[in-house]
């Protein structure tokens, strides 16, 4: 699993942790993280609440875990898109941007934990703008690798390509109705870089 820090990899290889974080993330999601208590994951969990303690000392290690979990899966899912080599350009960057953001469009769930992750400064630190510095150094190593002859030139860079599809799917995150929605922008966005460079 490339990225994933050891102590995350523990936390997903635990059975009652990926319990615990699975049912955090659900309730971290409707509630957020401040009307959250540890009380209403261990319910939820199925577990004792002391029974939680001794996993996560406390909500805000809690959080941290379950959002960090959020995100590695988020990366994980956009590397395994890149990697597919049944696909084209098109396809593989369509399908790794939507893996990585266009998750969030559809359901409620999707989209309050997307909010979480945008709003929550006080308690991850830089983990969420760390996370989007590692998707776009990755998204442009694989537009570097995998790019079309023509379409990187001394004027548009790899960076240059990854920046505007970032910021443009990012954008269509926040404003298409449906997942399809977001799919259908990200492959017009694609084909228009692709098409400018024949």
């Amino acid at each position: 699993m490339s990225g994933v820090s050891s102590s995350a990899t523990e936390e997903y290889d635990d059975p009652k942790r990926r319990v615990v974080l699975a049912a955090a993330l659900g309730v971290f999601g409707r509630y957020g993280f401040q009307k959250t208590s540890m009380e209403a994951v261990a319910k939820a969990a199925g577990i004792s609440r002391p029974g939680l303690y001794l996993l996560f000392p406390n909500k805000e290690q809690l959080y941290r875990a379950t959002m960090q979990g959020v995100m590695e899966r988020g990366q994980q899912a956009m590397e395994a898109c890149f990697a597919d080599e049944s696909l084209s350009f098109e396809e593989r960057t369509v399908a790794a941007l939507d893996a990585l953001l266009g998750q969030y469009v559809e359901t409620q769930v999707a989209r309050d934990v997307s909010e979480l992750l945008e709003n929550s400064g006080p308690q991850l630190g830089s983990m969420f703008h760390d996370y989007q510095l590692r998707a776009k150094a990755t998204m442009c190593a694989q537009v570097e690798s995998l790019a079309p002859p023509g379409l990187l030139t001394a004027d548009l860079g790899a960076e240059d390509v990854m920046e505007f599809l970032f910021s443009a799917a990012v954008t269509w995150k926040q404003t298409a109705a449906t997942r399809a929605e977001f799919r259908d922008r990200t492959r017009r966005a694609v084909r228009l870089i692709c098409r400018a460079a024949d």
